[in-house]
C-alpha cells in the first residue's frame, strides 16, 4: 500500500495524492474507489462515508486541476486519467473493492476496471450512473467545443451546484480550464474494444438527463459477462446529487451482497 499522509483538516492522502480517504477504516472489508464528474472534486464525496458503514472504505479520487490539486494541469482524456490512474489503485488493493464513477468518471471507472482485470484484479462490482456506455458515440454537439460565454452557460444548466461559483470572474478563469478539459475527456472517448467484464455493473440513470439516453444507459448490459441492472432515478444528469441518498442506498445495498461470510 502507498504511503499516507494527513491534513490538518483534509483526508488521508494515498497512492501520491490521487487516493482520498475521508474517513480511513482500516479494518474494512472491502474499499468503494469514486470518480467525480467533469470539475468536480473529492469533496463532492465527502459525506459518503456515512451510507456504508465500518466494513466498507470510501477512497474518493482527486483528480488533477482541482481542489488542492488546481495548480496541476487536468488529463486530456479518459485514458490519460487511466494511465496515471491505475498503477496506483493496483497498488492500493490488499482487499476486495468496487469502482463507482458518475458521467466522465463512469468512463474512467469502467476504463480502470478492464485494466486492472487484466492484471488479475478485476473488481468485484463496478456501478456506473450519468454516462453512456463507452462505445456508444456522443449524442449531439460536443459541449467543450462552445465558444466560452456558451459553454458556461451550458455547464450551469447540467450542473446547477456550480453556479454560484462561475458567476464570478476570477473563479470562472480559474474553473474553466478543467471543466473544458473534463467535457472534452468525456465527449471525445470512444472505446468499441472495452470489455467486456467478469463482474456486476449497475448503471443508473436520470429520468430527464439531456445528456444521457435510456438507449445509452442499457448498452452498459454489453460491457459485462457478468449480473447487469438498469435503474432510473428522477432528476437530471447530476441526479447523484439531487437524489444523493438513493444513489448511495443503491450502491450500499449491492455491495453488502459481496460482503456476505
Amino acid at each position: 500500500m502507498g504511503s499516507e499522509t494527513r491534513s490538518v483538516r483534509g483526508p488521508v492522502m494515498r497512492g501520491g495524492g490521487w487516493l482520498a480517504v475521508p474517513r480511513p477504516r482500516p479494518e474494512a472489508r472491502m474499499r468503494l474507489y469514486c470518480l467525480p464528474w467533469a470539475g468536480a472534486g473529492v469533496g463532492v464525496f465527502r459525506s459518503w462515508p456515512e451510507a456504508f458503514g465500518p466494513e466498507i472504505e470510501v477512497v474518493p479520487v482527486a483528480l488533477p486541476g482541482r481542489e488542492r490539486r488546481l495548480n496541476e494541469p487536468p488529463l486530456g482524456s479518459v485514458s490519460a486519467i487511466a494511465d496515471a490512474l491505475v498503477p496506483l489503485l493496483f497498488a492500493d488493493i490488499d482487499r476486495p473493492y468496487a469502482l463507482y464513477g458518475h458521467s466522465m468518471g463512469a468512463l474512467v471507472a469502467h476504463q480502470a476496471a478492464c485494466r486492472l482485470g487484466e492484471l488479475g484484479a478485476e473488481p468485484v462490482r463496478v456501478v456506473v450512473s450519468g454516462s453512456r456506455a463507452p462505445h456508444r458515440p456522443l449524442r449531439g454537439p460536443a459541449l467543450h467545443r462552445l465558444p466560452t460565454a456558451e459553454f458556461l452557460v451550458a455547464v450551469r444548466r447540467l450542473q446547477p451546484e456550480h453556479e454560484s461559483a462561475l458567476d464570478g470572474d476570477e473563479l470562472a478563469e480559474l474553473l474553466l480550464p478543467t471543466l473544458r478539459t473534463d467535457f472534452a475527456a468525456g465527449e471525445t472517448h470512444l472505446d468499441l474494444r472495452a470489455g467486456p467484464l467478469r463482474c456486476p455493473l449497475d448503471a443508473l440513470g436520470g429520468t430527464d438527463d439531456p445528456l444521457v439516453s435510456r438507449s445509452d444507459l442499457l448498452a452498459w448490459e454489453s460491457r459485462t459477462a457478468g449480473a447487469f441492472r438498469a435503474v432510473d432515478l428522477p432528476g437530471g444528469h447530476l441526479f447523484v446529487v439531487t437524489e444523493g441518498d438513493r444513489v448511495r442506498s443503491l450502491i450500499a445495498r449491492a455491495l453488502s451482497t459481496h460482503l456476505v461470510a
